[in-house]
Order: C-alpha cells, then sequence, then structure tokens
C-alpha cells in the first residue's frame, strides 16, 4: 500500500487523519440519528459527539507548530516529561510543576523553559523530536489550555514570557 501512494501524499494524508476520522464519525452519527429507530438513533448522537470532539482535536494538532529536527527527544511518561538531549537534559513531573515559561529568539526555534518546585530545571527547544506531546501535557494545567500554547509557540515577538505559575501551596 505504501508503495501505491506517494510519499508526500501519504505524509499528507496521516497529517489530516485525526480532522478526516472525526468528520467521518460526525456523518455517519448524524445519518444514524436522523434516520435511526430506537437505540440506533442514540447511538448515533454519541458517535457525532465522539466524532465532533475528534475532529477538535484534529484541528488543534494541525495548527502546531512542526517538531522534529532539532536537537534532542521529548518523552512523556505518566505525567513526567523527559528531554534527552547529548548537551544537556533533564525531567520533571506535571504535578509539581511551578513554571511553564518560553523564549523566543529573532532567528532560532523557540525553547519550552519548565521549572518544578523543587528547583528541576528544562530547557527544551520546540522542534525537537516529539516537542509536540508538551501541548498534551501542560494544556491540563489550571488556566493553561492549548490555545494559550499555540499562541505562544506561534508568536514572533523575541524575549521571554511566563505562561504558567503555580499557585503557592497553603497550609491548614
Amino acid at each position: 500500500m505504501r508503495n501505491f501512494i506517494r510519499p508526500q501524499a501519504l505524509k499528507r494524508i496521516l497529517l489530516w487523519r485525526e480532522v478526516l476520522v472525526g468528520a467521518g464519525a460526525s456523518a455517519l452519527g448524524l445519518w444514524w440519528a436522523a434516520g435511526g429507530a430506537g437505540i440506533m438513533r442514540w447511538v448515533g448522537v454519541a458517535l457525532a459527539f465522539g466524532g465532533v470532539a475528534i475532529l477538535r482535536e484534529g484541528l488543534l494538532r494541525l495548527r502546531r507548530p512542526p517538531d522534529g529536527g532539532g536537537a534532542g527527544i521529548v518523552s512523556v511518561t505518566e505525567r513526567q516529561i523527559t528531554y534527552l538531549s547529548g548537551p544537556g537534559g533533564g525531567a520533571v513531573s506535571v504535578d509539581r510543576l511551578g513554571l511553564v515559561a518560553i523564549e523566543c529568539s529573532a532567528g532560532g526555534a523557540a525553547v519550552w523553559h519548565l521549572a518544578d518546585r523543587d528547583g528541576n530545571n528544562v530547557a527544551i527547544p520546540a522542534d525537537a523530536e516529539n516537542a509536540g506531546a508538551l501541548y498534551d501535557a501542560l494544556s491540563p494545567l489550571p488556566g493553561l489550555g492549548q490555545e494559550e500554547l499555540l499562541r505562544a509557540a506561534r508568536e514572533q515577538g523575541a524575549g521571554r514570557r511566563v505562561l504558567w505559575r503555580a499557585t503557592p501551596d497553603r497550609l491548614g
């Protein structure tokens, strides 16, 4: 099958796969909801809602800057963000994060700066392999969603901006 489709076309199709699956599921669900009877009508409604959720997530992923080609590899496992690189690297837990910032330079790629409450700091280039996983890992933080992360990654102005800071723990 891979020899049947040109590599450029296959790459484009795979880029849009979530959007296509979401649109197809929504269309099928609406068709079942409109023409079905009994339980099939409710299955169609549920499928349509699920398709819309998949479609929304696919559109958000399409808006992300491309990753890969930069230094290092990002891994997110069980709410731990790990950055492996020759010149450095590190790991921080999403549950212990204290600061999320992004630094943009005039000519280079953006760099994500993550610091936890234990004093661990990690600087991750936005073009590192699998850096797109940061959007999914960081978006559950209170007050920080994928829209804010996408907007910050796409801004062209040079400088460092703090996107999120943890509230201090309260006693009692």
